[in-house]
């Protein structure tokens, strides 16, 4: 098992506000996986097993359409990003799929090994590590939304056309 060291670690927004020796516990009970391109790292409904944070490469993160076998393409992560931190808070089932885009390296941290540390911890650490949970949930919330409000502008101009091209 390869860990990462403590600086790698503390440039990742999620553990931005650990301390150095938090960061070294967590890289301690981490490991790096290495994935080949195309390979699925998360499958959408499997249970949950933890965070990973991409070293090196690149994944889409794809959501199956409601009632059929189309999956959408909701976001590309390079390194430096994070996913899969939601199995950190409520420990359901994957919320989407995970696919490398290319060759990767990534730190995957195993929620069970996690939170046995983390009830260990001092409360504080806690509180750190569930406070940059809320900001990172709340950036991609913001992103969610304007994205949303971009979609339903393209979609009412392209209804627009069609009406006006149908008056002509």
């Amino acid at each position: 098992m390869s860990t990462l060291p403590p600086v790698n670690l503390s440039v990742i927004r999620i553990f931005a506000r650990f301390t150095n020796d938090d960061l070294t516990a967590i890289s301690s009970i981490g490991e790096i996986i290495q994935v080949k391109p195309h390979a699925h790292v998360i499958i959408e409904g499997e249970p949950t097993r933890g965070l990973y944070v991409i070293i090196s490469g690149r994944v889409s993160i794809y959501r199956n359409e409601s009632g059929s076998t189309t999956m959408s393409r909701l976001a590309m992560l390079e390194e430096g990003a994070n996913f899969g931190e939601l199995s950190l808070i409520d420990n359901a089932p994957r919320s989407a799929t995970v696919i490398a885009e290319t060759a990767c390296d990534l730190f995957s941290l195993d929620a069970t090994r996690f939170h046995v540390w983390l009830e260990s911890a001092a409360p504080e650490v806690s509180v750190r590590f569930y406070r940059a949970c809320a900001e990172e949930l709340a950036v991609r919330m913001r992103r969610i939304n304007q994205d949303y409000i971009t979609a339903q502008q393209q979609l009412w101009r392209h209804a627009l056309r069609r009406v006006e091209a149908k008056a002509t």
